[in-house]
């Protein structure tokens, strides 16, 4: 008797502890980079949060499989529409990693209109000896500056960034639902409904629509 109430004490005591989370806390998507080291997370937030795989020791071979917060950063903010009155919700529908070239991690993250390509990179070194600058950032006046300094990196605590380098919109009328990179590593395409566009990542105000759906579609089944 005295273990189910203590048990009851243990359930009620985690409910209280996890009575925090609410609707914007709710994952909506999940997605592996293509080596398995990085699990990126969406929920309804529009905040994006990437686990990073934890490395296996001789001491702790059972640890492999857990994963620890590598970065999270705001993705999408909700917007409004005005001309079609519609609120836009900044859940995160799809997450798509880009295949890793260098130091840096790339993906794309969509919510119900926009899509995003963001750049997740590391830095352990922080510049010092700006000619420039002083040591708090500020501009310093060239009138005063009577000798030059040579810039040197010094070692810093580890930072993971999060950088939004392209956004994509203005291109669905309906919610997109699927995004995908193409082989080629420079296009991908975005799905709704009714329309499914390729898109260049280098532009950005522009989309080809290889396929559509809609009235003309209609007729010419018909």
């Amino acid at each position: 008797m005295e273990e189910d109430i203590d048990t009851r004490k243990i359930n009620n005591s985690f409910l209280r502890d996890h009575s925090y989370a609410t609707e914007a806390d709710i994952i909506s998507t999940v997605e592996f980079n293509h080596t398995g080291e990085l699990l990126a997370t969406g929920d309804k937030g529009g905040r994006v949060v990437i686990f990073q795989r934890e490395q296996e020791s001789k001491n702790q071979v059972h640890r492999r499989g857990e994963y620890n917060v590598y970065s999270t950063f705001q993705s999408h903010e909700p917007e409004f529409d005005y001309l079609k009155s519609l609120e836009i919700e900044e859940k995160i529908n799809k997450i798509r990693w880009l295949p890793q070239q260098n130091a840096a991690y790339f993906l794309l993250s969509t919510n119900d209109k926009t899509v995003k390509l963001w750049k997740v990179s590391e830095r352990d070194k922080r510049p010092e000896g700006y000619n420039l600058k002083d040591e708090e950032g500020r501009l310093r006046d060239p009138a005063t500056i009577t000798t030059l300094r040579v810039p040197v990196l010094r070692p810093m605590d580890l930072m993971v960034e999060a950088t939004p380098r392209r956004v994509f919109a203005n291109a669905h009328t309906y919610h997109i639902n699927s995004i995908s990179v193409n082989s080629d590593y420079e296009t991908y395409m975005s799905a709704d409904d009714l329309r499914i566009n390729l898109w260049n990542f280098e532009i950005t105000n522009q989309s080809f629509s290889i396929l559509s759906w809609g009235p003309i579609a209609s007729w010419l089944e018909s």
